[in-house]
């Protein structure tokens, strides 16, 4: 098995002893594209933990947007989903950049893939899920 790497996209080299998340060249080894570090990663590992994380911004989003007194909680929920489509599409096109690139930079497709499928999921099964809740609660009354 290969050991999972840094890897200094702005460089496009690898970084096998980073100090203080840096390449020696200075460079971040945080990728804000793709909301990540750029550790090597396997496209299912990113993929959960990325639906993992848009379950917990939801929910708070959600409850924070049920605190404010002159908003509308679904505007602010519809605007979360939409923000992760968005993203989703940049991790996508993130990827395919990096794809093209070259060089050890290749090994980061499969994290900013997997990051980009569990944000657009995320942004179109959650309002599918609200939907069945909302029909099962209607059923069951």
């Amino acid at each position: 098995m290969i050991p999972r790497m840094w890897i200094c996209p702005i460089c496009n080299q690898l970084v096998p002893n980073p100090v203080k998340r840096k390449c020696p060249n200075g460079h971040g080894l945080f990728d804000g594209r793709i909301f990540g570090s750029c550790k090597q990663q396997s496209f299912a590992a990113s993929f959960f933990n990325t639906l993992f994380a848009c379950v917990l911004i939801f929910a708070a989003v959600a409850a924070f947007a049920t605190l404010l007194p002159k908003t509308s909680p679904t505007s602010l929920n519809g605007a979360t989903l939409a923000a992760f489509i968005v993203v989703g599409i940049g991790g996508f096109l993130r990827g395919r950049k990096w794809a093209r690139q070259g060089g050890p930079v290749v090994r980061l497709v499969p994290r900013a893939n997997g990051m980009a499928a569990g944000c657009i999921l995320a942004g179109a099964v959650f309002p599918l899920a609200a939907g069945i809740a909302g029909i099962a609660r209607g059923l069951i009354r």
